[in-house]
């Protein structure tokens, strides 16, 4: 594979590494500590176009492809990854959009989600009885002449509270399970949509993780996602994407891990095993980015990319975790001082491996994928 950037691929790159450094990494552990949504430093990664890496100039985006958006995400996320969750998670609603919305609701959302405006946005499928198995939820949506209203409870849902729109997934059909789910654009303000508490997780704390409750939530009908009965479709799509930018994050967290273990090693050289640790990480890293690299090509030329991105969610996100326990043994009890910041990084990597399909279902998909001799 060619890994010759092309310049708006290198520009992202460039872009994502400046405000990783400059604006996420300074606050990056007091958000942690306090759980602290980080609204001015979202918006300022939507003004640097970072909210549409893979989104047409014309709505605001950088048209620049999901290789610039995984390149972006690694930066961000070696910097503050609960940050980066809510900006890839914003991108991924984009594309939805961008890609099944039709020309009214593109020009009606993407530019708001785009400039920053809103600053998330969420993606809606779990819900407390429906995690891995999505096609069972049960989340209704009824019509009701223009309109259709929600009812039901939405689970582990990324910026809760905080964001302008929420795509949300709910049964329009009660006769079919997965092709009785349809996708809606649901706005923040919502009457009948509310965000419950955030969920106190061990990682990505200053990712506020809600439930959404809808109760005769009143939805316009122009605000569903393509036709009745496709948003399993439009929901698998997405997380086809979604596992691109976790791949090209459990990288990025990885990354701080390495560079934890090599200024370890470097200051402590009788350690040898120390700078053996940094090696072995490196070359894990090296190895992760490379698969998800491939997938996000095998996507920039509309090919089949559900496998690879599969395999690279599958083993970044395993490699991630190894990575920062090599880290926390190099650096002793120092890796358990949160100023150091690598029992965060391990923290972080853990939940990498749940969201967006756990690591057990990425093992499935890879298994029927290759059992139906899709070749990617």
């Amino acid at each position: 594979m060619d890994l010759a950037l092309t310049p708006a691929q290198a520009a992202a790159r460039d872009t994502a590494r400046r405000l990783a450094q400059e604006l996420l990494a300074p606050h990056a552990r007091t958000f942690d500590a306090e759980h602290t949504f980080p609204t001015a430093h979202l918006q300022a990664l939507a003004r640097a176009g970072l909210f549409g890496v893979n989104i047409r100039p014309e709505h605001g985006g950088l048209g620049a492809g999901a290789v610039a958006y995984a390149l972006a995400v690694r930066e961000l996320a070696a910097a503050c990854a609960a940050t980066t969750v809510a900006m890839m998670v914003t991108n991924m609603v984009a594309e939805a959009i961008q890609t099944f919305g039709d020309d009214d609701q593109r020009a009606r959302f993407l530019p708001r989600i785009t400039s920053g405006e809103w600053p998330a946005a969420g993606f809606s499928l779990s819900e407390p009885g429906a995690g891995s198995d999505a096609s069972s939820l049960t989340t209704r949506a009824v019509r009701d002449g223009d309109a259709y209203v929600l009812d039901g409870t939405k689970a582990w849902v990324t910026s809760g509270g905080h964001a302008g729109l929420y795509l949300v997934m709910a049964r329009t059909n009660p006769a079919e399970k997965s092709r009785g789910i349809s996708a809606f654009l649901v706005p923040g303000d919502a009457p009948g949509l509310t965000a419950t508490k955030p969920e106190e997780k061990m990682g990505l704390r200053a990712s506020a993780t809600t439930q959404l409750v809808l109760e005769g939530c009143r939805v316009p009908a122009a605000n569903r996602l393509g036709p009745e009965g496709i948003g399993f479709r439009i929901a698998m799509t997405s997380l086809d994407g979604g596992r691109v930018g976790v791949s090209a994050q459990a990288c990025g967290i990885a990354t701080a891990a390495h560079e934890a273990a090599v200024a370890y090693a470097r200051a402590h050289p009788a350690e040898g095993d120390a700078a053996t640790r940094a090696g072995e990480i490196d070359a894990w890293v090296r190895a992760g980015f490379g698969l998800c690299l491939r997938a996000a090509s095998l996507k920039d030329a509309g090919r089949p990319f559900t496998r690879p991105a599969a395999m690279a969610k599958l083993y970044c996100t395993e490699m991630a975790g190894r990575a920062c326990q090599h880290a926390l043994r190099s650096l002793g009890l120092a890796g358990q001082d949160a100023a150091a910041r690598v029992e965060q990084y391990a923290r972080d990597a853990r939940i990498t491996r749940i969201y967006e399909g756990t690591s057990e279902v990425q093992r499935i998909v890879i298994a029927r994928e290759l059992l139906r001799g899709v070749s990617a």
